[in-house]
């Protein structure tokens, strides 16, 4: 998601002190001087963040698109979700700029023509949404040319709260952030509202018929085993005994999905569930909008709390089954049930003990969770799917 966890974040402020980012903004300065940005009428948004993120917000883009309906928009994005949104949100951008965040943080030269592509554009609106900057959006941002600038004040929880003090006096407005742990959707919902000075009132939503669709089986659950970081993966070991039990007791197919990195433990858990014909490896075979597809028309899907899940609960077919160490909690999970009831959270035995506590438990966890994911069993998810399933079968 998109907070770093602390080891991420302590690397990321030791980097922004290094002084090749002093000479990369030196020869940006000198070979792309600021000029006056005109009143050309274009609006450029920056979303450097994860894809969950970004699902997060997008509908807040077709707000955008209402309101500066005149105005030429573009998007500087997190190649990650490109597929996403050039699939979903093409309508509402006019223009979309690529951002490798993984070059940017080590390649030098990529950094430095990165920032020059930048700097020759002018812009009439820059929108920077994202309430936990991070290194990469502080250095992007402080190079884009705009007459007028926004973003939330947001936190420090990425940065050093100087650099993000100093970050802060390049904006026209920030617009204050309630204080406390709030789910990110209505996170973006506030900043939004602020930024337009009026209340807007949507849920999010994706059509998932503009996705491929997944024709390989049907009456499928699906196990998603990947996840942006090691701690917040749950063993292949629980995975493959829900996927025996799913297909034991509830005679569904399985579709394993993932990332390229998680094709050596697919092809682990394909082979310990056993099942040759019930069970269809997709991992690192599959687009996002093919995973789009897959996950619309399936009828369960147990995963890791990562973009997944987000995707599954947005799309709102599927019941989704979020299997989380408490990382995020408040922000990213669980989802409200004002705006999702299909979408069941399993928490670390200590969370699910302390619940009664969640704003305190939302308070430690809301940005990094230490407790180990694989202390959640697979009997605690096999309870959930049971309560699940029999609820259904009642309302038959």
């Amino acid at each position: 998601m998109r907070s770093l966890s602390i080891l991420q974040s302590s690397t990321a402020k030791a980097i922004f002190k290094k002084p090749i980012y002093f000479v990369i903004d030196s020869i940006i300065n000198v070979l792309y001087p600021t000029k006056q940005a005109r009143q050309n009428k274009s609006l450029v948004i920056l979303r450097n963040d994860a894809i969950g993120d970004y699902l997060l917000f997008r509908d807040f883009l077709r707000i955008l698109r209402q309101e500066y309906s005149s105005y030429h928009i573009t998007l500087i994005g997190n190649i990650v979700f490109k597929d996403f949104a050039l699939c979903l949100d093409r309508a509402y951008i006019d223009k979309f700029i690529w951002i490798d965040n993984k070059k940017f943080r080590k390649n030098i030269l990529y950094s430095i023509l990165f920032l020059a592509r930048i700097r020759k554009h002018t812009f009439d609106v820059f929108i920077n949404p994202i309430h936990s900057r991070d290194i990469n959006n502080i250095i992007i941002s402080n190079k884009i040319n705009a007459i007028y600038k926004y973003a939330p004040s947001g936190d420090s929880i990425n940065i050093a709260p100087n650099i993000k003090a100093q970050n802060d006096r390049i904006y026209t407005q920030l617009f204050k952030s309630s204080e406390g742990i709030m789910f990110e959707f209505y996170r973006n919902n506030e900043f939004i509202n602020h930024l337009l000075h009026k209340q807007i009132h949507i849920e999010p939503y994706i059509d998932g018929t503009l996705f491929t669709k997944f024709e390989a089986t049907s009456n499928y659950s699906v196990l998603f085993i990947g996840a942006s970081a090691e701690y917040r993966k749950w063993s292949i070991e629980n995975f493959a005994i829900i996927g025996k039990y799913l297909i034991e007791n509830y005679h569904q197919n399985i579709v394993i999905c993932g990332g390229k990195e998680d094709m050596e433990k697919a092809e682990i858990l394909e082979s310990k569930i056993n099942a040759k014909h019930k069970v269809f490896n997709m991992v690192g075979k599959t687009s996002l909008n093919a995973l789009g597809g897959i996950v619309y028309n399936g009828n369960l899907l147990v995963s890791n709390e990562t973009s997944a899940a987000h995707l599954a609960a947005i799309l709102d077919t599927a019941i989704v089954i979020a299997v989380s160490n408490g990382n995020h909690l408040g922000r990213f999970i669980p989802y409200p049930k004002g705006l999702r009831d299909k979408y069941y959270p399993v928490f670390h035995p200590f969370i699910e003990e302390n619940f009664d506590k969640y704003e305190e438990l939302s308070n430690a966890y809301a940005y990094q969770s230490t407790l180990d994911i694989n202390e959640i069993t697979a009997k605690q998810v096999i309870g959930v799917i049971d309560k699940i399933m029999t609820k259904g079968a009642a309302n038959e």
